[in-house]
């Protein structure tokens, strides 16, 4: 399995948005790939750099891959970065 680990620095007054184009927009978009396996948009417990962590799981890279390439990806992903200041991807795969 590939995971992505997004972690997120918010624009200010932009947590609303990000959750409903999350859970809206972002979930329906990616939910219906192939290959999807997970999503979730998780906030930290503790003080952290990131306010918002996004995981993303699908079954291999190539498959994650793909989704990027696709138009609903196109649509959807800039109006997540619209709530986003800043980010730093992290990649994983099971073993």
């Amino acid at each position: 399995m590939f995971i992505l680990h997004v972690d997120c620095v918010l624009r200010p007054n932009s947590r609303d948005d990000l959750l409903r184009v999350y859970r809206d927009k972002f979930m329906p978009a990616i939910s219906a790939q192939p290959g999807y396996v997970n999503t979730m948009l998780l906030k930290p417990l503790e003080e952290c750099a990131a306010e918002f962590r996004l995981v993303i799981a699908f079954e291999n890279h190539e498959r994650q891959q793909a989704w990027v390439k696709t138009d609903a990806h196109e649509k959807v992903w800039p109006e997540m970065e619209a709530s986003i200041r800043e980010y730093a991807v992290h990649s994983f795969e099971t073993r």
